[in-house]
């Protein structure tokens, strides 16, 4: 009888191990059928991805082309020297294109963009992103430090405002104004003024400020001293840096008026 207990008891115990295996070897193989299920979904995700970065790089490459097509329609402005009369005559034409967009903003604008008072013998200028670039020549014949001392030089410039008496489209009044008066008189302190510097590279430069910040006539602007080298105002005009003004709409006017007759 102990021998039949034994012999049953070893057989209980033969059977359990074997189940006990039996179950083990079942996990794997369902967590491997689970990670196999799950490999399409990944492999899915890549290839949207590169489809998303394809597209991306289409986007790119047709703005680019845009770009392209955009900076082939500007005219090529030739930069030559011009007269004091063809500078005039260039930047009439802009302050006549000009007046009318502002009266249709309700600004007003000038062309009195530049004056000053007693002053030296050197050239006055202003400084841009692209460097300095010369306002005025005082004294042509000294070079203090004269035209070829710049690589950019303004034939001229507007400002655009917002009168206080209701003035839109151009208006006379700066020109009337004494120095010291400056535009604080006649133009709204609430509102910015913007000057624009027209140069005979074919860009419109920007100044933005406040009717006290840029409101007298000189400001923005700097003179040189009397030798043509040292510039006493230079850290003060540093501050006031006109850039490339982000108005499509001048930049292309300021580009055709410069060579329509080239």
């Amino acid at each position: 009888m102990k021998k039949k207990r034994l012999l049953l008891g070893l057989a209980l115990g033969l059977n359990l191990s074997l189940f006990g295996c039996s179950v083990e070897n079942t996990k794997p193989q369902e967590s491997t059928s689970s990670y196999l299920s799950e490999e399409p979904a990944v492999s899915s995700e890549k290839i949207e991805d590169k489809e998303s970065d394809n597209s991306s790089d289409e986007e790119i490459k047709e703005s680019e082309t845009e770009d392209e097509i955009a900076e082939n329609d500007q005219p090529v402005v030739e930069v030559k020297k011009y007269s004091s009369e063809e500078a005039s005559a260039k930047t009439a034409a802009f302050l006549e294109w000009a007046a009318p967009r502002a009266e249709t903003g309700n600004m007003a604008v000038s062309d009195f963009f530049f004056n000053h008072g007693a002053a030296g013998k050197g050239d006055w200028y202003a400084v841009t992103e692209d460097g300095e670039i010369q306002v005025q020549e005082t004294i042509p014949e000294e070079k203090l430090p004269g035209y070829d001392a710049f690589d950019i030089h303004a034939l001229g410039g507007v400002v655009f405002y917002t009168s206080l008496s209701g003035i839109t489209g151009y208006d006379e009044t700066p020109a009337t104004q004494a120095t010291a008066v400056g535009f604080h008189k006649i133009a709204d302190p609430d509102f910015s003024m913007h000057k624009y510097l027209l140069a005979d590279n074919g860009v419109v430069y920007e100044l933005i400020g406040t009717v006290e910040e840029i409101g007298s006539f000189s400001a923005g602007y700097d003179e040189y001293a009397d030798d043509g080298v040292s510039k006493p105002g230079a850290e003060a005009v540093e501050s006031f840096v006109f850039k490339v003004s982000e108005d499509a709409a001048a930049q292309e006017e300021w580009a055709r008026i410069l060579t329509e007759e080239q």
